[in-house]
């Protein structure tokens, strides 16, 4: 029997039909209305309205809150003429900012203005042939769609005015692009662009509002140059709270050759006639436009004025995007949004069991979690495009872990979630992005990853702290669901992932959320009061982010409120906050004593990891000099309170460098830095990858590691 739903949510209202008695969930997700961060109704995240009689579970989950009708998807069942509600969602706060140095730029796609005979029956070459001959290139990988629509952009630019150059390419100099030009003979010399120690990149910093789709006012946009004294200046990211956090950005070494595609020269040559400047061609009327070269393989054609570049950060909570200006060198827009697979579970493991239960069913049609990233960044692309007045983009730089990116591409993740823990693949990838399901005619680099559990945005990061560089020993964590750790001494990195689950994204705690307005983000002692917290956005409290719970935690060991075992006591300056096994923070904002173990087992997992890694260097930690921190978590917590909970070792609390959405940097350096292609390379061959579940010290580092630690009056874990 067919059940038919009525789903209202904040963009209008739709019916929606499924059998009587099925759940609900399944059926919004598809649909793309609710997020599952559990997907088993455990969460208690799945929140819709309906006039539905509670369960058990529902009761447990939401208490008091059940009166307002307030539910749970995944314990509501479909009735005919069910009405229901979605929540209006949240503004979601991306981190979209990061710490950068300068380096030897030159986008891996270099533009050729060329310059071609109209065709005549003297000369019947084809239409690809002249193209690739005016661009000094004798290969080429565009596309059936890119083929089909040569002649005619070739005819179009050859009713362009004899002699008019674009008024959009008036500002542009005669160093931005490799420019070349065709003689009568066809023979091509070519002038490319210096890139010096002078050579930077403008960051627009700031964090990025899902809801409005606009960057934050006020937020700096800063050119980065190499020069040591920017570099010892350089402003730190903001936090999830908006605050100024103080972060070193990694000093920027020797420049490195970069082989792909850039080609040095002479001027246009006096057989021509005629000077490659303004980023046009010549003034006889010829063809002029830009071939897009990668390798010394034609990739691309244009006749935009300026290159960009759209770099794309895919993690599994969220996705951040910026539109790069290759020319000017400025990040010129950003968006970041919730990972539209979230309503899949907020992990890994849950979308590779979604991504294999399709698979099996045998079903037609699309991949679901891969339309849902495909149709994601399609849209942000688009938005971002729009938001700039351009049209396309010639390259795009995409990153993320190793099962985002296999989903991204539609490759079967099912190896990554299973033992021995095989991808399907690692490599690399170079291919039109319109192959990828993207509306835009560039090309799309895929980074590649180490192993099933240290990906992309692992090597990203990499690139971003210059790991490819000699620098003293380091460790780079990037805290979130999967807490990869790598650490650098010698010239060899040793890298792991633990499993932290989602505890410090707010998914699993009672009053967990998502860096959102309202979300409680820093707590401190206050003599009159016992505790005093801020809020992002300084609205009322609604519940804790990551860096709320850590600072809370902290405050309960300091004040003698909470055990080395983890167990809460009514005692000291915090007693009176202390009812019902919880620490009450704020009306109806709780941190219990079952999300403080949850807090124990997710930092226990990565203290774990930085010990087996230390362990297989020979290393101390005292030994490290700089502890890098990488995305949106690591970039808002206090180092001193992930020292006083054992997250890291106290040692390290003064030596924190913040790097922010490291992985978008390193995706950006990877475009456009000389030599990056074959550093990230570099990187992957100097990794020895540990797996945790199969090293003999890492259980019993993983149960030591499970207290908080002892602190005596130096403030030093006394079990160090």
């Amino acid at each position: 029997m067919k059940a038919t739903l009525i789903i209202r949510h904040h963009a209008g209202t739709l019916t929606l039909e499924t059998e009587a008695g099925a759940p609900v969930a399944p059926l919004l997700r598809e649909a793309g209305l609710l997020h599952l961060p559990c997907g088993v109704g455990k969460c208690g995240k799945c929140l819709i309205y309906a006039d539905t009689e509670p369960c058990a579970e529902e009761r447990a989950l939401l208490g008091e809150r059940i009166a307002s009708g307030l539910r749970l998807a995944c314990h509501t069942r479909a009735t005919d003429g069910l009405e229901i509600r979605i929540p209006r969602p949240e503004a979601l706060r991306v981190l979209t900012s990061f710490a950068q140095s300068g380096y030897a730029f030159r986008p891996i796609v270099e533009r050729r203005a060329f310059a071609v005979e109209a065709p005549s029956l003297d000369d019947q070459r084809s239409d690809l042939q002249r193209l690739m001959d005016a661009c000094a290139v004798d290969r080429h990988a565009l596309d059936l769609d890119a083929l089909a629509a040569l002649p005619a952009f070739l005819r179009a630019q050859a009713e362009e005015r004899s002699g008019e150059t674009p008024a959009s390419d008036a500002a542009h100099s005669p160093r931005d692009y490799a420019e070349l030009c065709v003689s009568e003979e066809g023979r091509t010399e070519a002038s490319a662009p210096e890139c010096g120690p002078e050579s930077g990149l403008e960051s627009a910093r700031g964090t990025k509002d899902a809801s409005s789709s606009e960057v934050k006012e006020n937020q700096d946009v800063k050119r980065i140059s190499s020069s040591e004294e920017e570099r010892k200046n350089l402003a730190a990211p903001e936090s999830e709270s908006g605050r100024q956090q103080e972060a070193s950005a990694p000093e920027c070494g020797h420049e490195s050759g970069h082989e792909s595609g850039h080609e040095s020269g002479s001027e246009c040559g006096p057989e021509s006639g005629r000077t490659a400047k303004d980023g046009a061609s010549c003034d006889d009327g010829r063809i002029r436009a830009f071939g897009l070269v990668h390798g010394h393989e034609l990739v691309g054609y244009t006749a935009s004025a300026r290159p960009h570049a759209l770099i794309v950060d895919i993690g599994t909570t969220t996705v951040a995007a910026l539109l790069v200006d290759l020319r000017s060198r400025e990040v010129v827009a950003v968006r970041g949004e919730h990972n539209a697979q979230s309503s899949y579970g907020a992990d890994v493991i849950s979308r590779i069991r979604h991504e294999t239960e399709w698979r099996e069913s045998g079903a037609h049609g699309s991949n679901p979690l891969r339309a849902a990233i495909v149709g994601q960044i399609a849209a942000l692309l688009r938005g971002l495009l729009d938001e700039a007045g351009i049209a396309d983009v010639d390259a795009l730089s995409i990153t993320g872990n190793t099962t985002m990116m296999h989903l991204f591409c539609g490759l079967p993740a099912e190896g990554i979630g299973k033992a021995p823990f095989i991808p399907a693949s690692l490599a690399p990838l170079r291919l039109p992005a319109a192959a990828l399901g993207l509306p835009s005619q560039g090309t799309a680099f895929l980074m590649p990853g180490i192993s099933s559990y240290i990906g992309a945005d692992i090597v990203a990061s990499l690139l971003a702290a210059e790991a490819h560089r000699d620098q003293p020993p380091f460790l780079l964590v990037d805290l979130g669901t999967n807490a990869e750790t790598v650490l650098g001494v010698g010239g060899k990195l040793y890298a792991c992932s633990a499993a932290a689950g989602p505890c410090f994204e707010g998914a699993t705690l009672s009053c967990g959320m998502a860096g959102q307005e309202g979300a409680i983000d820093a707590v401190f002692p206050d003599s009159q009061r016992g505790l005093s917290f801020t809020t992002i956005g300084d609205a009322p409290a609604r519940g804790l982010c990551g860096s709320g719970v850590l600072d809370a935690v902290a405050l309960l060991l300091d004040a003698g409120a909470l055990d080395e075992t983890g167990r809460l006591e009514a005692e000291g300056p915090l007693g009176a906050h202390i009812r019902d096994d919880a620490l009450v923070l704020a009306d109806g904002v709780r941190l219990t004593q079952r999300d403080i173990r949850e807090v124990q087992l997710a930092k226990a997992a990565v203290r774990a990891g930085i010990d087996v890694l230390l362990e297989e260097a020979g290393l101390a930690a005292s030994d490290v000099a700089c502890l890098y921190l990488a995305g949106g978590f690591g970039s808002a917590i206090r180092p001193g309170s992930a020292a006083r909970i054992g997250l890291i070792p106290p040692e390290l609390a003064g030596r924190v460098r913040v790097l922010g959405n490291a992985a978008g940097c390193g995706a950006l350096r990877y475009v456009t830095e000389e030599g990056a292609d074959k550093s990230s390379l570099s990187i992957i061959r100097r990794t020895r990858y540990v797996e945790l579940s199969a090293h003999p010290g890492f259980t019993t580092a993983y149960v030591d590691r499970m207290c908080f630690p002892e602190t005596g009056e130096d403030g030093v874990d006394s079990r160090l």
